[in-house]
């Protein structure tokens, strides 16, 4: 089986929220096929960070659906985040963005949510989970409060946004550690749940979650824009997290087509495993 991989799409960032929506809609369309014109998988995984709107990440999906046998994916900080009033007065909070997420994506026939859950498809066996972070020392609360845009845009009603992150940890956990007997063959996280050998410099704790181990033979994850793969204690982690335009040499003109003639979108496509 061929899988296609891909994290970290960011759409807004590319095709930025514009008062014409039809415009917008079909730009993005425009952007998720030319991320996926290199892909030559039955399956297409996206492990989070989609937008910060729930209809772009929707247009996203319906359009790649188009492509692939089953599409998997998961959801990342944020695809959490509540930026405006009106997203305020819509969802409530950012589990109620999220659910309006999953069931607007469940609702196209061969699109499958991977949050808290496993599905077999041909045999193979998925798995998948945001699996959020934890902050343990005092510099590490200090990152998350003082640096991090996931305590300002993050919100659970009822809880303390450092409560919320708490919260969110625990039933990823909860949820883990049910798969303590279960062999899978791809396990599918936005965060990553070692330190990750490509950086360049030592993680914040936010970039990773610490569990122990489990029977799976790959996984993918994203999260710290980072390309590539390697192996940790007999499983393949695999990385193909497409980030911001800024964090290219050269930067598309945002919202001008066809952007994707320029050298930035050379990275912007995807990566495949064979399993």
């Amino acid at each position: 089986m061929k899988i296609d991989y891909v994290s970290d799409v960011h759409l807004n960032h590319w095709m930025i929220w514009t008062n014409n929506q039809t415009k917008w809609e079909m730009r993005t369309r425009q952007l998720a096929n030319r991320l996926i014109e290199n892909g030559n998988g039955e399956i297409l995984i996206i492990a989070g960070d989609f937008s910060e709107w729930n209809c772009q990440s929707i247009w996203f999906l319906n359009e790649v659906a188009k492509s692939y046998e089953r599409v998997y994916f998961t959801y990342g900080n944020h695809d959490l985040y509540i930026l405006t009033k009106h997203q305020k007065k819509k969802y409530s909070d950012s589990l109620g963005r999220l659910n309006q997420l999953i069931e607007e994506a469940s609702s196209i026939s061969n699109v499958v949510p991977l949050i808290k859950s496993i599905d077999k498809y041909k045999g193979v066996l998925f798995a998948g989970d945001a699996m959020w972070y934890l902050p343990k020392s005092t510099k590490d609360w200090d990152f998350f409060f003082n640096v991090s845009n996931d305590s300002r845009h993050i919100m659970i009603n009822g809880y303390h946004n450092d409560d919320a992150a708490r919260l969110m940890w625990k039933e990823s956990q909860n949820w883990y550690d049910t798969l303590e007997t279960v062999d899978i063959d791809v396990f599918v996280s936005h965060i990553p749940p070692v330190e990750n050998p490509l950086r360049l410099f030592k993680a914040d704790p936010l970039y990773q979650t610490e569990v122990p181990f489990i029977n799976a033979k790959h996984w993918i994850c994203g999260h710290d824009h980072q390309q590539g793969s390697f192996k940790k204690e007999g499983v393949s982690f695999h990385m193909n997290c497409i980030g911001y335009p800024q964090e290219y040499d050269k930067r598309p003109r945002v919202n001008e087509i066809p952007w994707y003639e320029c050298d930035t979108a050379k990275k912007y496509e995807l990566k495949t495993i064979v399993i």
